[in-house]
């Protein structure tokens, strides 16, 4: 259940599905983007969503492997190497890589949610991809 939740970030945010990517956080969430303030809340998560790039104007995709998660009773975290791959003129390429580290709980109705996200990223291309605005 916990890995459905780290899935749906990245479908959801590279699809364009507002409502399946807000659905990954509790009211109260952070999420800390590299170089940017921390992003508080589901009014503020929305409207990060929305600057967002995502399908139909650019297309990407977050993946995510290796999680190590660790749950005690309804709190969890987790630790996962992630890489975005966008289109540019020379081809598909990695933009950037790094870690999300994750603070998530289970909520009333049996759903993992973030608390907090944070995403250090470790590396990532100069080049700007075919339609991208968005630096993660």
């Amino acid at each position: 259940d916990i890995l459905r939740t780290l899935y749906a970030y990245g479908h959801s945010i590279d699809c364009g599905l507002e409502a399946d990517w807000i659905d990954c956080w509790t009211g109260d969430a952070v999420l800390k983007w590299p170089n940017r303030d921390p992003i508080k809340g589901h009014a503020a998560l929305r409207e990060a969503f929305h600057k967002h790039t995502h399908a139909p104007q650019a297309y990407h995709k977050h993946v995510i492997v290796e999680p190590c998660i660790v749950i005690d009773g309804d709190r969890a975290t987790a630790q996962t190497m992630f890489a975005r791959l966008d289109r540019y003129a020379s081809g598909p390429a990695v933009r950037s890589f790094g870690r999300y580290l994750d603070v998530l709980v289970r909520c009333r109705d049996g759903r993992w949610r973030f608390t907090e996200r944070v995403a250090e990223r470790e590396a990532s291309r100069a080049e700007t991809p075919i339609g991208a605005h968005a630096p993660v």
